[in-house]
């Protein structure tokens, strides 16, 4: 199949391992909607490759708005590793130096902080908790904790996340009938006090991610919901690297470095 020829700049981000392709659509020059093509640039060794693409677009109420599409080309609610990755993007395009960014996404709105290295989200979602009865769903004898924090998630805590059959437990786990659209998968194990391994399948990539922020996110709530952890911060080492999760009064913040790799011209 032949694709229309455009012609785009883009940057290629990496947050702990999630990589984007990242671009400017505040001008509305992006074929957004354009599925296939977008699946095709994400696909790896055949093309730039990534977990997904996210576009900067205007806002009148906010300083940006997020538009994310997975690798699949389809367009989900939020992206918390890409909420980083485009307050880092903003920031290096405008020069706009805040104590504080608020920007929405399809699901709603977040505020970001860059702080150093760290760039934090404050994440605002962390509804439909409810316990799943395992039976139906992973192969082990452990209940799922089910969540959205932007997206679905199925929360699991096993003794060590590295005998986990992450790909096929993960994904009987996404096309279970009980999630008809889905559903992320993660498995943290602890290492030491305040401090947690973490691997997440992704619906959408439809394999395991190096990391996850809406999913981490759901794991450090599923901890404080059950009084397995009491503290806070809690230190999340994922394969791409380690995040952190922080309540402070009301709030739960996401942070973690994210890096631009390299930029580049689509066409």
């Amino acid at each position: 199949m032949k694709y229309e020829a455009i012609i785009l700049d883009f940057y290629k981000y990496s947050s702990t391992g999630n990589d984007f392709i990242l671009l400017d659509n505040r001008d509305e020059s992006c074929p957004v909607n354009d599925k296939k093509y977008w699946q095709r640039l994400c696909s790896r060794r055949t093309s730039v490759g990534a977990d997904g693409v996210i576009f900067l677009e205007s806002s009148e109420e906010f300083d940006f708005h997020m538009r994310y599409l997975n690798a699949d080309g389809g367009e989900v609610s939020m992206c918390g590793n890409g909420t980083r990755a485009l307050t880092h993007f903003y920031h290096f395009l405008t020069k706009v130096d805040k104590p504080t960014y608020t920007f929405s996404t399809m699901n709603g709105v977040y505020n970001s902080q860059i702080d150093g290295d760290t760039i934090w989200i404050e994440m605002t979602e962390a509804y439909d908790k409810q316990i799943v009865d395992n039976s139906q769903l992973y192969s082990k004898n452990i209940d799922s904790y089910y969540m959205n924090t932007g997206v679905p998630h199925c929360i699991y805590l096993v003794d060590d996340v590295e005998e986990v059959e992450l790909v096929s437990e993960g994904r009987r786990i996404r096309n279970h009938s009980l999630f008809p659209n889905g559903v992320n998968t993660n498995f943290i194990s602890k290492i030491s006090e305040d401090s947690y391994k973490v691997r997440t399948y992704e619906r959408g990539v439809e394999d395991e991610t190096l990391s996850c922020g809406t999913g981490i996110t759901a794991c450090a709530h599923f901890l404080w919901d059950k009084g397995v952890e009491t503290s806070s911060p809690i230190n999340f080492q994922s394969r791409g690297g380690e995040l952190v999760l922080k309540k402070e009064d009301n709030s739960v913040f996401f942070g973690g470095p994210t890096e631009m790799i390299y930029k580049g011209k689509l066409c």
